[in-house]
């Protein structure tokens, strides 16, 4: 069964939600078929989450993390990889770096949003630098988070971009 985001008007925190003029579709509207899908292929039931870091660790952390919340994590480490991942695993979330070797952040974000016209994905900024909010919503990012990682936060993000679907079957 697909996974869809809240459709109300509030950010990941219910503080009302900016609206950035990319995001098309609600998450009911979404495809998940961003580049021409198999009619063969497996339905994902778990939300996927690529995370783009450089930083080899930082990956490690939120695999771990994410992983044993129950969501299904990809990863890109440059930012052509992210490009690539983004259009390949249509994921329902991209945590993104703006540090990124070949393409940086902010450049992928452009990318994808103007070049590629993907603009039913959020992008939610990782950076250890609060300076480049303004920039990075131009860009067309969706939320952002500083490093070191407010783990209430990144629950909240989740929460709100990506949730997890309770298992309400009865025994």
């Amino acid at each position: 069964m697909p996974y869809s985001s809240r459709t109300e008007n509030t950010g990941s925190l219910g503080e009302p939600r900016r609206t950035f003029g990319h995001m098309s579709f609600n998450a009911d509207e979404r495809t998940h078929n961003v580049r021409g899908g198999h009619q063969d292929a497996k339905p994902i039931t778990e939300p996927t989450v690529l995370i783009a870091d450089d930083d080899d660790d930082t990956r490690v952390m939120f695999r771990t993390l994410l992983g044993t919340k129950g969501y299904r994590v990809v990863e890109a480490s440059d930012g052509e990889e992210v490009i690539e991942v983004t259009l390949r695993e249509n994921p329902g979330l991209v945590l993104l770096d703006l540090g990124l070797p070949l393409m940086n952040g902010l450049n992928v974000i452009r990318r994808l949003r103007n070049d590629l016209h993907v603009i039913d994905i959020p992008v939610v900024v990782i950076t250890g630098y609060d300076k480049h909010f303004d920039t990075a919503v131009a860009a067309g990012c969706d939320d952002y988070l500083i490093k070191p990682i407010d783990f209430g936060r990144l629950d909240s993000i989740l929460n709100y971009y990506v949730p997890l679907r309770a298992n309400t079957a009865i025994a």
